[in-house]
């Protein structure tokens, strides 16, 4: 059941921003308390085993983990004082700017545009997703429609298109783009 921990753990860590933070050990570690509460509501009778029950107690407290973590980033006020290597996102740091000032609509249009390049580096399925999501505005189901796969599917390939222009934007140190997504 360890292995399963270590597994699970290591291809949430995959999934998550470089930045996040979060590390390997922290993972293993929820998922070991989430293995144990698997263990202690695990009923036999209902004919699963242990292992699909647990998996999903396991992945669970890790994304308990993640988002305790990601709330407590978000409530630290930033710091001026960085490391050299560190990106600095001055949205953060600094007062921001008036909202229609030239500074402000300069940063929009160029994220906009470095957006509009990232997506159309996505493979097809990715960018038809993205589209109808949020220049369509689609639901899920009705993308689920268009690309002939279950609501669940789309709302998956969503999740990974998204994670996929995260990872882009990020390597290209693009800030400021969260409330697009």
């Amino acid at each position: 059941m360890s292995r399963l921990v270590r597994v699970l753990a290591g291809r949430l860590l995959a999934s998550l921003p470089r930045d996040s933070g979060i590390e390997l050990s922290d993972l293993i570690q929820a998922g070991n308390l989430g293995l144990l509460q698997a263990a202690k509501t695990f009923s036999p009778e209902s004919g699963a085993p242990l292992s699909g029950y647990a998996k999903f107690r396991i992945r669970g407290e890790m994304l308990d983990t993640v988002r305790r973590h990601t709330a407590l980033r978000r409530a630290s006020p930033p710091s001026l004082g960085h490391d050299a290597g560190e990106s600095v996102d001055l949205e953060t740091t600094l007062p921001a700017p008036a909202e229609n000032s030239p500074h402000s609509l300069l940063a929009r249009s160029q994220r906009a545009a470095i957006l509009g390049q990232e997506v159309e580096r996505l493979p097809a399925r990715y960018r038809a997703v993205v589209r109808l999501r949020y220049t369509n505005e689609f639901s899920l189901r009705e993308i689920g429609a268009v690309l002939r796969v279950h609501e669940s599917r789309a709302c998956q390939l969503h999740r990974s298109a998204l994670c996929r222009l995260r990872r882009a934007l990020s390597l290209r140190g693009v800030r400021g783009v969260s409330m697009l997504m």
